[in-house]
């Protein structure tokens, strides 16, 4: 792995660390918001959102604000202690720095549901192809009981569309859970597409032919 160069913002007046590895910012004081983490005080994850509009393309900052306001919820049932309230409020702060319109832009295509970053990016690929926006983390019932939780979905269609990261393949526990899930959703009258990185490589990524053809399938069904 390269090593990285350290980002490092202090406030006015003070000025910012010269030396190598470190490249230095200086930031206004006023309405910022600082929080404690680790015993350090920081500038809370909104703001630093914000900031790297300046660095970030826009998938990656949907993919951050993502994360940000949905935490760990689908799964644990605990709130966020982020929500879009605080991203706008950091849109309105940070309204003349470079980035700004790349930030707004982001904003729109942020989602409350997605728990990876692939997650995110399958699903604006998906919209990019001119595919419904899917539902995020879905809970899937039939005759009253919970059959499982997918990743995106197209409800109506009964389609469920699972990413499946690298454990899924080298843990034998996540392995066998997937093809239960899977027999599970086919017991209850869903098709489920099973997606891979693989399939999210390139300029036209496979997944959204894969997806595409699995969504039209389901409409003659």
């Amino acid at each position: 792995m390269q090593p990285r160069d350290l980002h490092l913002a202090v406030f006015a007046p003070r000025k910012p660390p010269r030396m190598a590895g470190v490249i230095g910012h200086e930031l206004r004081p006023a309405g910022h918001r600082v929080i404690e983490m680790d015993g350090l005080h920081v500038v809370a994850p909104e703001d630093a959102w914000a900031q790297l509009s300046t660095f970030l393309p826009i998938d990656d900052l949907v993919t951050i604000g993502d994360w940000l306001i949905t935490g760990d919820e689908p799964h644990s049932g605990a709130a966020t202690p982020f929500s879009r309230d605080h991203l706008e409020a950091a849109i309105r702060h940070h309204g003349r720095r470079p980035g700004i319109r790349a930030l707004r832009q982001a904003f729109e295509l942020v989602r409350y549901g997605p728990l990876s970053p692939q997650e995110t990016r399958l699903r604006l690929e998906l919209v990019r192809s001119g595919l419904p926006e899917p539902a995020l983390n879905h809970h899937v019932h039939d005759r009253g009981s919970r059959v499982a939780m997918v990743d995106l979905a197209y409800p109506e269609r009964r389609l469920a569309i699972e990413y499946l990261g690298d454990h899924h393949r080298t843990d034998a526990d996540a392995y066998r859970e997937d093809i239960y899930r899977r027999e599970r959703l086919t017991a209850a009258g869903w098709d489920v597409v099973f997606l891979t990185v693989a399939d999210l490589e390139g300029p036209t990524p496979r997944a959204t032919l894969i997806v595409r053809r699995a969504y039209a399938r389901a409409l003659r069904a």
